[in-house]
This record gives C-alpha cells, sequence and structure tokens, in this order.
C-alpha cells in the first residue's frame, strides 16, 4: 500500500525542506509498518471528524461524491465557528484571526478565503487519504458503509440543521445569529461521544486492511497512556514496544526503528554542517567530526530491514547511508565525509539536479545557498541526555499522529476506544 501513500499523500514531504538525503522514503517506508494510515500532519481528530461529516453532508448526505465548493464553504463555517469558541487546532487560524468578525463570508471570494490554497491545504487535500486507508471512505470521499455509520451517530448528537447554512449556495455570508447556530453545532459534532470514539477506533486500529502491527501497537498505545505520564514522544513508545509488545517481531522491528532513526538524523545532521563548510579542507573537517565520537553507536552494522521492506529503491537508499552510518561507528571520519557527499550526489543526480555540497582539491564545496547546521556537542549526545536531545529531532514514524489522536481520543482511559 506505499505507492498510494507516495503518490497521493503530499504531507509525507518533509516541512522546511527539499530533502536533500532523500530521507522521507526511508522513513516512511518503515513507518508503514507500524502505521498504514496516519501521516504527519493528520494530527487531530477534530479535522477528521470535521472531514468525514462534511464529506457526507457535501455530496448530498451521502447519495453522491461530495462536491467542491459546498465542502469549501463549510471548512469555512466550521473552521470560523471554531475559531470563535477557542477550539484547537483549525486550519487556516491566522487568516481567519486576521479576518473581520461578523458577517462571515463564505465562498471562493478573495474575502473568504481562510488558506492560499483551501483544496490542497485544508480538509480536503490533507485528511482524505487517512480516511480512505482506514476504510471510511472511498477514492471519492463518499463515505463506505462504516464511514456513514460513523456519520449518522455523530449527527445524532447535533440535530440541528445548522450545516445547511453552509451548502446554501444562494447564501454568501452568515450574521451573528447564523454563526452563533454554526458555533453551537460544531461544538456538539467535535463532542460526539460514541461517534467520536468510532472514528478514532477506525483510525488508531487500521480500518479494514491495517499494517502488519497496527493492531498491537494500538493496544500499546492505550497501555502506555495509562501509565498517566501522558502523551509519550516517539522514542519512548518504540522502547516500550521493544520491552512490553507480545509479538516478538514487533518487539524486534521497534529496535530496528529505534537504531535507524539514530541513523538518519545523524546523518542530516553531518550533511546540514558541511553545508557551512564551504573552502574548508578535508583534513579539518575530519577533526570535527570526530568530536562524535561519543555518539553512542552501538553495533557499526547499520539497521537491517531486508525482511520487512520489499523496495529496491528503499533498499539502495538505505545501503547508501549504512555505509555512511558504519564508517561514523568505526570512526573513520573521512570515508564517512565522502561517503555521505557520494550518497547526496546520487539522490541529486536521481532528481536531474546537481548536488549541494562536493569534494573538489581536498576541499569542501558547497553551491547551495541553505541554513547550515552545527554538530550536536559532547554534553548533548552524552548518554544521561542522548535520549532528549533525539526526542526532539526523531523521524516520528508516523508513530507522532497516531499517539496525539490516542490521546484525545481519550485512549488511555479503560472502556474507551
Amino acid at each position: 500500500m506505499n505507492f498510494f501513500f507516495t503518490l497521493l499523500d503530499d504531507s509525507l514531504r518533509p516541512r522546511g525542506s527539499r530533502d536533500p538525503l532523500g530521507i522521507e522514503l526511508l522513513w516512511s517506508g518503515v513507518g508503514r509498518r507500524l502505521v498504514g494510515n496516519l501521516t504527519t500532519v493528520t494530527t487531530h481528530l477534530d479535522n477528521f471528524i470535521l472531514a468525514l461529516v462534511g464529506f457526507h453532508l457535501c455530496g448530498e448526505e451521502g447519495q453522491a461524491a461530495p462536491a467542491w465548493p459546498r465542502f469549501e464553504r463549510f471548512e469555512q463555517m466550521c473552521g470560523r465557528a471554531r475559531v470563535r469558541r477557542g477550539l484547537p487546532a483549525v486550519i487556516g487560524i491566522r487568516r481567519i484571526q486576521g479576518s473581520p468578525e461578523l458577517p462571515v463570508v463564505l465562498g471562493a471570494s478573495r474575502a473568504a478565503r481562510i488558506l492560499d490554497d483551501q483544496r490542497q491545504a485544508g480538509l480536503w487535500g490533507l485528511y482524505s487519504t487517512a480516511l480512505a486507508a482506514s476504510g471510511l471512505t472511498d477514492a471519492q470521499r463518499r463515505p463506505t458503509p462504516r464511514g456513514a455509520e460513523v456519520v449518522r451517530s455523530l449527527l445524532d448528537v447535533a440535530p440541528d440543521a445548522a450545516w445547511r447554512l453552509a451548502v446554501d449556495d444562494g447564501a454568501s455570508q452568515l450574521d451573528a445569529a447564523g454563526m452563533a447556530r454554526a458555533e453551537q453545532w460544531v461544538v456538539a459534532i467535535l463532542g460526539g461521544g460514541a461517534g467520536r470514539a468510532a472514528l478514532a477506533d477506525c483510525l488508531l486500529s487500521g480500518g479494514g486492511a491495517p499494517a502488519r502491527w497496527q493492531g498491537e501497537v494500538y493496544e500499546q498505545g492505550r497501555a502506555i497512556l495509562r501509565e498517566g505520564a501522558g502523551r509519550p514522544s516517539a522514542r519512548r513508545f518504540l522502547a516500550w514496544l521493544q520491552a512490553r509488545a507480545r509479538d516478538a517481531g514487533l518487539r524486534d522491528f521497534a529496535g530496528l526503528v529505534q537504531r535507524f532513526d539514530e541513523e538518519l538524523v545523524l546523518a542530516e545532521r553531518v550533511f546540514g554542517w558541511l553545508l557551512g563548510c564551504h573552502g574548508q579542507p578535508l583534513e579539518c573537517c575530519e577533526e570535527a567530526l570526530a568530536g562524535l565520537r561519543g555518539w553512542p553507536f552501538g553495533d557499526a552494522s547499520p539497521a537491517d530491514f531486508t525482511a520487512h521492506v520489499v523496495n529496491g529503491e528503499w533498499h539502495r537508499r538505505a545501503a547508501g547511508l549504512g555505509g555512511f552510518a558504519t564508517a561514523m561507528a568505526q570512526q573513520r571520519w573521512r570515508e564517512a565525509i565522502e561517503r555521505l557527499l557520494e550518497y547526496h550526489a546520487t539522490i541529486a543526480r536521481g532528481r536531474g539536479g546537481s548536488p549541494w555540497c562536493y569534494l573538489e582539491e581536498g576541499q569542501v564545496k558547497v553551491v547551495m545557498n541553505a541554513s547550515p547546521a552545527t554538530l550536536p556537542t559532547a554534553t548533548e549526545i552524552a548518554a544521561e541526555r542522548f535520549a532528549g536531545w533525539m526526542d526532539g529531532r526523531s523521524k516520528g514514524f508516523f508513530l507522532g499522529a497516531f499517539l496525539d489522536i490516542l490521546q484525545q481520543a481519550g485512549g488511555g482511559r479503560e472502556g474507551q476506544g
């Protein structure tokens, strides 16, 4: 199912980055073995609720595929209602807060806009893939029988038909009375009891075609939240899975993912640092890189996912970065730099471009104007601090979105889905 997300889900793209090491393919391919449907930006249950309900209501109440102009208005109304009520995770909040409070304008006009490209960057574009992967909608965004059942349960707790204000093509704005009705309706929908729990269960269990281990990941996620220490980081959850998962394969896989995460972060950090080394002799770079001898390398061999990922390009990239990781672990600093830059050049050429950074006559040459990174200090990667340092840089492997939604659904409480 990886091809589905690669083709359709732009949210997999690292934010603010052109991914010069091609790491997106690597971490996402591994993460899909744990969480098969969520993405890095589908992190709030309220947005899933409104997307699913909106698809139903804007498609003649489930009788047709939703119409984009109606959904555009529906999202604008719901977004403005949520902001007025101080509710979280509203896409387009900055533009909403900067626009006049009343009357609320709906539609395709500039005054109505809540995003530069609402179709792509709003609920329609960001949340549809995960809903389809969870078996709640089809490829045309129409709710499936299971999705329609969840929608009915949500609508039962919000009997007012205030949503018709958004899909009325003849109305271009809402007055104070209309917005008050819309706010009450949105609050009711988002507090939707059984429907909210049912939607969360579909998302977190993976729906009808979950990733191999997603069922137990869901169970273990609920267990770690019951510990009462709050929402764990992705890496703390991976450590939990290594210690607590019933499935031995999942325990081993979680350990591999944690090691792989460290390899990817190390490669990104070193490459980012090299972007600030223009004109420096290779010998000086070797000396500086030797400051990472305190990194907890463990086994010098890179994490091996041969039994878990079937994708030739994935394995070629993993092998390329694996050579860098091995050289680092064996403290062959010059070789590590050379391998990393060779690997980057391969990625750049594969995209029809030129390397951002390369070696020439024993010096580092940088041709991309990018903000360089710094190497981690010995203190940051010391044994007692390394876990915290990595928590803020982990690739997450979709576990962040998974844990966010689980917490929002009250997944740590007994009896909750």
